[in-house]
Protein backbone atom coordinates (compact mmCIF):
# COMPACT_ATOMS: atom_id res chain seq x y z
CA UNK A 1 0.00 0.00 0.00
CA UNK A 2 1.43 3.12 -0.60
CA UNK A 3 0.96 6.20 1.07
CA UNK A 4 2.34 9.70 1.83
CA UNK A 5 2.22 8.87 5.71
CA UNK A 6 4.44 5.71 5.48
CA UNK A 7 6.77 4.48 8.13
CA UNK A 8 10.19 3.33 6.90
CA UNK A 9 13.00 1.23 9.18
CA UNK A 10 15.34 3.67 9.89
CA UNK A 11 18.00 1.92 8.27
CA UNK A 12 16.95 2.06 4.94
CA UNK A 13 16.17 5.51 5.31
CA UNK A 14 19.01 7.78 3.04
CA UNK A 15 20.61 11.02 2.56
CA UNK A 16 22.02 11.49 6.10
CA UNK A 17 19.36 10.99 8.53
CA UNK A 18 20.52 9.54 12.04
CA UNK A 19 20.31 5.63 11.75
CA UNK A 20 19.25 5.44 15.07
CA UNK A 21 16.07 7.34 14.53
CA UNK A 22 12.62 5.43 12.60
CA UNK A 23 11.17 8.03 10.95
CA UNK A 24 7.37 8.21 8.59
CA UNK A 25 6.56 9.81 5.66
CA UNK A 26 3.84 12.36 6.11
CA UNK A 27 2.97 14.54 2.59
CA UNK A 28 6.47 13.18 1.16
CA UNK A 29 8.56 14.81 4.00
CA UNK A 30 10.52 12.36 6.24
CA UNK A 31 9.95 13.32 10.12
CA UNK A 32 11.37 12.11 12.74
CA UNK A 33 9.91 9.81 15.57
CA UNK A 34 12.01 11.39 18.03
CA UNK A 35 10.83 13.33 22.06
CA UNK A 36 13.26 15.90 22.86
CA UNK A 37 15.41 13.96 25.53
CA UNK A 38 16.30 11.70 21.70
CA UNK A 39 16.95 15.40 19.84
CA UNK A 40 19.84 15.72 22.45
CA UNK A 41 21.07 11.64 22.17
CA UNK A 42 20.81 12.50 18.01
CA UNK A 43 22.99 15.41 18.55
CA UNK A 44 25.26 13.60 21.18
CA UNK A 45 25.62 10.68 18.41
CA UNK A 46 26.57 12.74 15.64
CA UNK A 47 29.23 15.41 17.38
CA UNK A 48 30.87 12.05 18.85
CA UNK A 49 32.67 11.80 15.35
CA UNK A 50 33.99 15.70 15.93
CA UNK A 51 35.49 17.37 12.57
CA UNK A 52 36.05 14.35 10.57
CA UNK A 53 32.39 14.63 9.29
CA UNK A 54 30.43 17.43 7.49
CA UNK A 55 28.00 19.45 9.49
CA UNK A 56 24.56 18.47 9.41
CA UNK A 57 21.44 19.67 10.65
CA UNK A 58 17.94 19.55 12.08
CA UNK A 59 14.94 20.82 10.89
CA UNK A 60 11.84 21.99 13.36
CA UNK A 61 8.46 21.20 11.66
CA UNK A 62 4.72 22.27 11.36
CA UNK A 63 2.17 21.96 9.14
CA UNK A 64 3.01 25.40 7.12
CA UNK A 65 6.58 23.56 6.32
CA UNK A 66 4.79 20.82 4.78
CA UNK A 67 2.83 22.07 2.23
CA UNK A 68 5.42 24.41 1.54
CA UNK A 69 7.22 21.85 0.31
CA UNK A 70 4.59 20.30 -1.97
CA UNK A 71 5.54 22.63 -4.34
CA UNK A 72 9.25 23.48 -3.94
CA UNK A 73 11.63 20.34 -4.93
CA UNK A 74 14.83 22.43 -3.24
CA UNK A 75 12.97 22.31 0.39
CA UNK A 76 12.47 18.96 0.04
CA UNK A 77 15.98 17.79 -0.59
CA UNK A 78 16.73 20.19 1.93
CA UNK A 79 14.66 17.78 4.62
CA UNK A 80 15.63 14.38 3.07
CA UNK A 81 19.07 15.53 4.09
CA UNK A 82 18.88 16.80 7.19
CA UNK A 83 19.70 14.53 10.37
CA UNK A 84 16.35 14.89 11.84
CA UNK A 85 13.02 16.30 11.18
CA UNK A 86 11.33 16.81 14.06
CA UNK A 87 7.76 17.17 14.90
CA UNK A 88 8.03 20.84 16.27
CA UNK A 89 3.85 20.99 15.43
CA UNK A 90 1.57 19.01 17.01
CA UNK A 91 -0.30 17.71 14.40
CA UNK A 92 2.87 16.32 13.01
CA UNK A 93 2.58 14.36 17.16
CA UNK A 94 -0.36 13.03 16.57
CA UNK A 95 -0.08 11.96 13.34
CA UNK A 96 3.31 9.92 14.03
CA UNK A 97 1.27 8.19 17.16
CA UNK A 98 -1.39 7.54 14.31
CA UNK A 99 0.93 5.60 12.39
CA UNK A 100 2.29 3.40 15.39
CA UNK A 101 5.60 5.50 16.46
CA UNK A 102 4.91 5.52 20.08
CA UNK A 103 7.91 7.32 21.11
CA UNK A 104 7.39 10.31 19.02
CA UNK A 105 6.50 13.68 21.17
CA UNK A 106 6.32 17.05 20.28
CA UNK A 107 9.46 18.54 19.62
CA UNK A 108 9.36 22.65 20.03
CA UNK A 109 12.29 24.50 18.43
CA UNK A 110 11.21 27.54 21.06
CA UNK A 111 12.09 24.86 23.72
CA UNK A 112 15.03 22.65 21.81
CA UNK A 113 17.41 26.13 22.33
CA UNK A 114 17.44 25.82 26.52
CA UNK A 115 17.38 21.77 25.85
CA UNK A 116 20.28 21.44 24.10
CA UNK A 117 22.59 24.01 25.37
CA UNK A 118 21.73 22.23 29.20
CA UNK A 119 22.61 19.00 27.31
CA UNK A 120 26.12 20.43 26.30
CA UNK A 121 27.32 21.03 29.23
CA UNK A 122 28.99 18.20 29.95
CA UNK A 123 29.94 17.51 26.50
CA UNK A 124 31.47 20.84 26.04
CA UNK A 125 29.71 22.06 23.34
CA UNK A 126 29.82 25.51 21.91
CA UNK A 127 26.84 27.55 20.50
CA UNK A 128 26.85 29.82 17.54
CA UNK A 129 23.83 31.98 17.32
CA UNK A 130 23.08 32.84 13.58
CA UNK A 131 19.63 35.25 12.59
CA UNK A 132 16.97 37.59 14.11
CA UNK A 133 16.76 41.19 13.44
CA UNK A 134 19.55 43.29 14.67
CA UNK A 135 20.79 42.25 17.84
CA UNK A 136 18.83 39.97 18.54
CA UNK A 137 21.25 36.99 18.07
CA UNK A 138 22.98 38.39 20.59
CA UNK A 139 20.48 39.41 23.08
CA UNK A 140 19.60 34.86 22.91
CA UNK A 141 23.04 34.36 23.35
CA UNK A 142 23.22 36.09 26.94
CA UNK A 143 19.70 34.62 27.99
CA UNK A 144 21.20 31.70 27.37
CA UNK A 145 24.54 32.30 29.24
CA UNK A 146 21.98 33.47 31.93
CA UNK A 147 19.64 30.44 31.99
CA UNK A 148 22.22 27.82 31.42
CA UNK A 149 25.17 28.46 34.01
CA UNK A 150 29.07 27.85 32.03
CA UNK A 151 27.15 27.74 28.57
CA UNK A 152 29.74 28.31 26.15
CA UNK A 153 29.17 31.02 23.23
CA UNK A 154 31.15 30.72 20.72
CA UNK A 155 29.82 33.34 18.72
CA UNK A 156 27.05 35.60 17.10
CA UNK A 157 25.88 37.23 13.58
CA UNK A 158 23.22 38.60 11.99
CA UNK A 159 23.46 38.47 8.50
CA UNK A 160 21.80 40.53 5.97
CA UNK A 161 18.29 40.52 5.02
CA UNK A 162 19.10 39.48 1.27
CA UNK A 163 21.10 36.89 -0.54
CA UNK A 164 24.52 36.38 0.19
CA UNK A 165 27.59 36.92 -2.12
CA UNK A 166 29.55 34.32 -2.57
CA UNK A 167 32.54 36.67 -0.73
CA UNK A 168 30.12 36.59 2.26
CA UNK A 169 29.42 33.15 2.62
CA UNK A 170 33.25 32.31 2.38
CA UNK A 171 33.95 34.87 4.85
CA UNK A 172 30.69 33.63 7.14
CA UNK A 173 31.72 29.71 6.92
CA UNK A 174 35.18 31.17 8.11
CA UNK A 175 34.37 33.17 10.74
CA UNK A 176 32.02 29.70 12.30
CA UNK A 177 35.06 28.00 11.84
CA UNK A 178 37.08 30.07 13.55
CA UNK A 179 34.83 29.93 16.09
CA UNK A 180 35.03 25.84 17.30
CA UNK A 181 31.54 26.13 17.01
CA UNK A 182 29.30 22.60 17.31
CA UNK A 183 25.80 23.80 17.99
CA UNK A 184 24.41 26.40 15.12
CA UNK A 185 21.41 27.71 16.18
CA UNK A 186 19.84 29.15 13.11
CA UNK A 187 16.85 32.17 13.57
CA UNK A 188 15.39 32.94 9.95
CA UNK A 189 12.10 31.93 8.59
CA UNK A 190 10.44 29.45 6.49
CA UNK A 191 12.07 28.28 4.14
CA UNK A 192 15.08 30.63 4.05
CA UNK A 193 16.50 28.58 7.19
CA UNK A 194 15.86 24.98 5.79
CA UNK A 195 17.82 26.17 2.41
CA UNK A 196 20.31 28.10 4.21
CA UNK A 197 21.61 25.30 5.88
CA UNK A 198 21.32 22.42 3.69
CA UNK A 199 23.76 24.79 1.68
CA UNK A 200 26.49 25.57 4.66
CA UNK A 201 25.99 22.83 6.78
CA UNK A 202 28.28 20.61 4.62
CA UNK A 203 30.99 23.26 4.81
CA UNK A 204 31.05 23.26 8.80
CA UNK A 205 32.46 19.78 10.00
CA UNK A 206 31.89 18.73 12.94
CA UNK A 207 28.71 20.84 13.38
CA UNK A 208 25.03 20.62 13.29
CA UNK A 209 22.59 23.89 12.82
CA UNK A 210 19.19 23.72 14.34
CA UNK A 211 16.52 25.89 12.37
CA UNK A 212 14.17 27.00 14.80
CA UNK A 213 13.30 30.50 13.81
CA UNK A 214 10.85 32.52 15.78
CA UNK A 215 12.69 30.68 18.40
CA UNK A 216 15.03 33.39 18.70
CA UNK A 217 12.23 36.28 19.48
CA UNK A 218 10.09 33.68 21.82
CA UNK A 219 13.14 33.16 23.95
CA UNK A 220 14.31 36.48 24.56
CA UNK A 221 10.97 37.67 24.98
CA UNK A 222 10.22 39.37 21.94
CA UNK A 223 7.23 37.50 20.90
CA UNK A 224 5.25 35.66 23.51
CA UNK A 225 4.16 31.93 23.20
CA UNK A 226 0.73 31.22 22.75
CA UNK A 227 -0.66 30.12 26.38
CA UNK A 228 -0.48 26.22 27.33
CA UNK A 229 -4.02 25.02 26.26
CA UNK A 230 -3.48 26.20 22.81
CA UNK A 231 -0.44 24.22 22.54
CA UNK A 232 -1.67 21.28 23.52
CA UNK A 233 -4.66 21.60 21.50
CA UNK A 234 -2.49 21.98 18.28
CA UNK A 235 -3.83 25.78 17.88
CA UNK A 236 -0.41 28.17 18.48
CA UNK A 237 -1.17 29.04 15.37
CA UNK A 238 -4.60 30.83 15.69
CA UNK A 239 -2.71 31.89 18.75
CA UNK A 240 -0.16 33.81 16.26
CA UNK A 241 -2.85 34.63 13.70
CA UNK A 242 -4.90 36.30 16.82
CA UNK A 243 -1.41 38.33 17.51
CA UNK A 244 -0.43 39.10 13.69
CA UNK A 245 -3.44 38.73 11.50
CA UNK A 246 -2.75 41.22 8.66
CA UNK A 247 0.74 39.29 8.12
CA UNK A 248 -0.60 35.68 8.67
CA UNK A 249 -4.30 35.94 7.53
CA UNK A 250 -2.89 34.52 3.96
CA UNK A 251 -0.63 32.20 5.51
CA UNK A 252 -2.82 30.23 7.30
CA UNK A 253 -5.82 30.60 4.74
CA UNK A 254 -4.00 28.59 2.84
CA UNK A 255 -2.00 26.51 4.46
CA UNK A 256 -4.88 24.52 7.13
CA UNK A 257 -6.95 23.91 4.65
CA UNK A 258 -4.23 22.55 1.88
CA UNK A 259 -2.91 20.70 4.74
CA UNK A 260 -6.30 18.99 5.71
CA UNK A 261 -7.07 18.30 2.36
CA UNK A 262 -3.47 16.29 1.93
CA UNK A 263 -4.23 14.57 4.87
CA UNK A 264 -7.73 13.58 4.44
CA UNK A 265 -6.83 12.29 1.37
CA UNK A 266 -4.26 10.16 1.57
CA UNK A 267 -6.64 8.21 4.48
CA UNK A 268 -9.41 8.36 1.49
CA UNK A 269 -6.64 6.52 -1.19
CA UNK A 270 -4.84 4.39 1.73
CA UNK A 271 -9.00 2.63 2.48
CA UNK A 272 -9.55 2.44 -0.91
CA UNK A 273 -6.09 0.21 -1.80
CA UNK A 274 -6.81 -2.04 1.31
Amino acid sequence: MTSIIETRSAATVPNGHDPAVPNFKLCGIPVSAVDMNGLAASVERRLRDGRSVPGTFCVFRDAHGIVRAQSDATLREAHDAAWLVCPDGRPLFWLGRLRGQSAIRQVPGIESVETICRAGIEHGWRHYFLGGGPGVADKLAREMERRVPGLQVAGTITPPFRALTEGEKADMRAEIKASDAHIIWIGLSTPKQELFMHEHAPHLPGTVAMGVGAAFDVNIGSIPRSPRILQRLGLEWLYRLAREPRRLFRRYAEVVPQFLMLVTRDLMRARTTK
